[in-house]
């Protein structure tokens, strides 16, 4: 997802890659104990994004000072946090860019060509990338340009840059300059509340009963989760009956 005009213009933007439109800081559900991801949510909001919006730091360098990685298991909200941040970048008019790479490993190492000049760049499941020689060497050439520029660089996968084995010995060193953060997944109790929060914020009431079966009966990453949500409240205002388990079941066949 791109948005905001600059002089460089990654000739990839083409590519019109699209932000999932709930994935918002406003739909990030963290429970009341959950301090280490109310604390990551305060540090993007409050700090790596009034940086971005203030532009590159003067004077090139080798090392970002913008460099943030997340992770956390499947669920955690990794990918949920990468998007909320291009969509609060770009609604200042900005240019931010998601690539995910688990979805878009078809593409060719080229796509990182130009990526220096956006605002921010956040980049999804970069684990998928470790031990890829054409791609560790495009994803070193970038870093250093990125450097070069001083545009801050948000990245996701599962492990820690430690635990990833890159083959190329100084873009290992190179990811490990980053500032980790790692997300902690929601149990199957927060999960319900979480998807109680997005149906409000959609319109509508999904009781404590509703939500803990979709839990129970779905796959139970957040994604998959907010997909069936999205089904069902569509499915209710088609049907105009009232969001039930037994509404719940004869959309999803269960």
């Amino acid at each position: 997802m791109i948005a905001g005009d600059q002089e460089h213009m990654p000739r990839q933007l083409v590519l019109r890659l699209n932000l999932d439109d709930e994935a918002t800081f406003d739909n990030f559900y963290r429970s009341s104990e959950d301090c280490r991801n109310s604390q990551l949510l305060q540090f993007l909001r409050e700090s790596l994004i009034p940086r971005v919006a203030a532009g590159p730091v003067a004077g090139a360098g080798t090392v970002l000072r913008d460099f943030v990685w997340l992770c956390g298991e499947k669920g955690a909200g990794c990918s949920h946090l990468l998007q909320a941040v291009c969509h609060a970048v770009t609604q200042q008019g900005l240019q931010a860019f998601y690539l995910d790479f688990s979805v878009q490993m078809s593409l060719s190492p080229d796509v990182l060509q130009g990526m220096e000049y956006v605002s921010i760049l956040c980049l999804d499941s970069i684990d998928r990338l470790a031990g890829n020689d054409e791609w560790e060497l495009a994803l070193f050439s970038l870093y250093n340009r990125m450097a070069e520029q001083q545009t801050p660089l948000l990245v996701a996968s599962h492990s820690s840059p430690a635990q990833l084995a890159f083959n190329l010995p100084d873009l290992k060193s190179r990811m490990q300059s980053a500032a980790v953060f790692e997300l902690e997944a929601l149990s199957d109790d927060d999960k319900a509340k979480a998807l109680q929060l997005r149906a409000r914020q959609r319109g509508f009431e999904l009781s404590d009963e509703v939500a803990a079966y979709l839990v129970s009966r779905s796959e139970r990453s957040m994604n998959a989760l907010s997909d069936v949500l999205q089904q069902l409240d569509q499915h209710s205002l088609e049907t105009k009956r009232k969001v039930t388990v037994p509404l719940l079941k004869s959309l999803m066949g269960w």
